[in-house]
């Protein structure tokens, strides 16, 4: 092997990417591993918060495995007890302290889908209802990052279009689904 090549990927074993790589790797072994001796391949449901207000896309980034410092929609999974509205909501508040009353939210819901692809997460088999929330104009509300999101940031439509790669699993995809461009 050329010596640029071999420098090259030494550079990159020892430094923060491969070992980021490595803990995602562990933590989706583990995580699969819990669910392997159950009768049947679980299925799991996600809700996910498309919010658009005056031209900017509400994203966080994830502060924990999987997907750790990737940027995504708001969302986590739905409890045993809740209905689907009522969990984008809970999720939303949780991870961005999103600042709206939920009757406001409820009257800027503009659609809604489902996104079922089997292979869609690297946990398994994950089925997604995404909420559309478009507010077109006005300031945009305070946020924060809380739970499992170490940010939330107000990001300009052009600016998150142009950040594909930086995205956790699908959740690029979804946004443009929702702006018309997929």
């Amino acid at each position: 092997m050329p010596s640029p090549v071999f420098a090259m990927l030494k550079g990159f074993r020892d430094g923060p990417q491969f070992a980021q790589l490595v803990r995602e790797h562990q933590f989706i072994r583990n995580y699969r591993k819990q669910w392997s001796v159950a009768p049947y391949a679980p299925t799991f449901v996600t809700v996910d918060a498309v919010v658009i207000h005056s031209g900017h896309a509400l994203l966080i980034r994830r502060g924990g495995e999987p997907g750790k410092g990737l940027w995504a929609l708001p969302g986590g999974f739905v409890e045993q007890s809740e209905m689907l509205e009522a969990a984008v909501l809970r999720e939303l508040r949780e991870e961005t302290q999103l600042d709206v009353p939920a009757a406001v939210l409820r009257g800027a819901l503009k659609s809604k889908e489902v996104f079922d692809h089997p292979e869609r997460s690297s946990r398994g088999r994950t089925i997604t209802h995404a909420f559309h929330f478009e507010f077109p104009s006005g300031d945009l509300p305070r946020i924060a990052g809380d739970d499992d999101a170490d940010l939330a940031r107000w990001v300009p439509l052009g600016e998150a279009l142009e950040m594909e790669e930086q995205f956790y699993e699908d959740h690029f995809h979804i946004l443009e689904r929702f702006l018309g461009r997929a």
